[in-house]
């Protein structure tokens, strides 16, 4: 269903609603599933035609649009998964627990299970070492879970655990919260493939470059989550991430969730400092008590509601300035080798490219001031290397490329920059994929944001996990207006599609309207 263009002048007012979800990212999606499920008459509005845009981007939609950019999972959350049964919904992997084959500049490679635990007993050569860091890195990321989730007051649960956890424990992730991801790793391991695997590991999706101060925190959230139960795993999704959208607009459609598609909201509705509906971009209302936006912090708040409505404290740390780099993603259209041999090892693992961490930090001075680095992090995987019944003549490798400058858009010389210093990373694992590339499709964070009418910020890497608690505080407060709630990327600790925002922003709102019950 979508929104009627106003004809008459006069605006129409609807009512008879319990709660609007603006934006159909997969977090509005959860919220909406919760608050349907405890029987609120829900409705979401997208502006776009599509459920779950721009999560699905348009710019990497395969030809049958079954898939995107974001290829696996680190981090969903388990107890959205369970409460909504998104499994009988279609949430389905290919590959749950994927190891990753590293590969260098000088030509070397290293190979680690999807269990980073059983892994650290036959990692070569420094295998002794790889243990004491994963068990040092998992107890200490256990305890990271309350940023994880980014619960509203997350970084109140997070002194908490804090104050429970074992001295040695607590020391050590003050310690690392703050350290550079090169410090941190130096401790463990000496010059070599490890360290360079488990620096380049801790840059990838990071706005932090490695050699500064709170770059290392960022792996240590990634680790707190698990796939498949498993902590630290990764999973590759049947059909890319646009899987997790389907799953989550069915258990909404099973719990009678109204959707709108093509209904862009003008302002949020504030009346006597509480939320009382939205007003779309036709002129009509659509009213409620209410209203979960999915959208990225500075729409919702400056622009559908307006700075008149905040404080400016609200203001300034919602708007603080994000990393100005981002990852971009890429789809290789690739002829299938001849035979039945890949010419690369490990086809059904993750691929990752890693610079050294000298190749590191230039790779981020050059992406901060606006420029294609000659050298970056690459994470790939051959999508149809997992389908034994795939009998195409082509095959396509899903990748991502980090760091990439994100405050504006590329002209064609820095696009076919990026495509080539890509290919010559993927080059490591694939010598001849040059030769077989039939066709390529990649969206920037600027790309990704055009369309949607947000700041390509809404796409950055991930910050410092200091500044995104913070953020995630005061967003998650809504600017304390009543019957107004925030599940967009910052209220995210971390990167990648998780849920749990949705969740909590939901839960939120059903507290409150338990309450409200019972006071009257």
């Amino acid at each position: 269903m979508s929104e009627t263009p106003n004809q008459t002048g006069v605006a129409r007012i609807e009512g008879g609603v319990d709660a609007i979800v603006v934006g159909s990212a997969p977090d509005g999606l959860a919220a909406a599933a919760y608050l349907a499920r405890a029987g609120l008459k829900t409705v979401v509005l997208e502006a776009s035609a599509e459920i779950g845009a721009p999560f699905r981007s348009e710019a990497m939609h395969a030809d049958d649009g079954s898939l995107d950019g974001e290829h696996l999972f680190h981090a969903l959350d388990p107890q959205m998964i369970d409460d909504l049964d998104l499994y009988s919904c279609g949430l389905a992997y290919v590959a749950r627990r994927m190891g990753t084959h590293y590969y260098f500049a000088d030509g070397k490679s290293l190979s680690l299970s999807g269990d980073l635990r059983a892994a650290a007993s036959g990692a070569e050569p420094e295998g002794d070492a790889f243990a004491v860091f994963i068990t040092d890195m998992f107890e200490a990321a256990a305890l990271l879970r309350p940023l994880l989730i980014g619960a509203p007051g997350a970084n109140k649960g997070f002194s908490a655990a804090l104050k429970a956890a074992p001295p040695r424990v607590a020391e050590r992730i003050h310690r690392w919260m703050s350290q550079s991801a090169d410090q941190t790793v130096a401790e463990y391991f000496s010059d070599g493939a490890m360290r360079t695997a488990m620096t380049a590991e801790a840059a990838f999706r990071n706005g932090v470059p490695p050699h500064e101060p709170m770059s290392f925190s960022q792996l240590l959230t990634r680790w707190a989550g698990e796939t498949s139960g498993l902590q630290g795993a990764v999973g590759l999704a049947k059909g890319g991430a646009g899987i997790l959208v389907d799953a989550l607009r069915r258990a909404a459609q099973k719990m009678n969730v109204e959707f709108r598609t093509l209904s862009p909201v003008a302002k949020i509705l504030i009346e006597k400092d509480c939320a009382a509906g939205v007003e779309l971009a036709t002129g009509n209302q659509l009213r409620a008590p209410i209203v979960i936006s999915a959208l990225d912090a500075q729409t919702s708040f400056m622009k559908l509601i307006g700075p008149a409505s905040l404080d400016r404290a609200f203001q300034q740390t919602i708007t603080m300035r994000k990393p100005a780099i981002a990852p971009a993603h890429l789809i290789f259209d690739l002829t299938r080798p001849s035979g039945d041999e890949a010419p690369f090892e490990s086809p059904t693992s993750r691929l990752f490219f890693a610079p050294d961490p000298q190749q590191l930090r230039k790779a981020f001075v050059a992406a901060a001031r606006g420029d294609v680095p000659e050298h970056r992090i690459v994470e790939a995987v051959f999508i149809d290397a997992f389908d034994e019944d795939t009998h195409s003549e082509t095959e396509r490798l899903s990748v991502i490329a980090h760091p990439m400058p994100n405050d504006g858009a590329l002209d064609d010389k820095a696009r076919d920059a990026l495509r080539q210093t890509v290919i010559a990373a993927i080059e490591h694992f694939d010598p001849d994929i040059a030769e077989r590339i039939k066709s390529t499709r990649f969206a920037t964070a600027f790309d990704l944001a055009a369309p949607t009418g947000a700041p390509a910020s809404a796409f950055s890497a991930a910050e410092g996990v200091y500044r995104q608690i913070a953020r995630a505080a005061y967003a998650t407060s809504a600017g304390s207006i009543s019957g107004l709630y925030f599940c967009g990327a910052e209220a995210q600790i971390g990167y990648g599609a998780n849920g749990a925002a949705g969740r909590n922003a939901a839960q939120a709102a059903l507290r409150k309207t338990v309450r409200a019950g019972a006071a009257a």
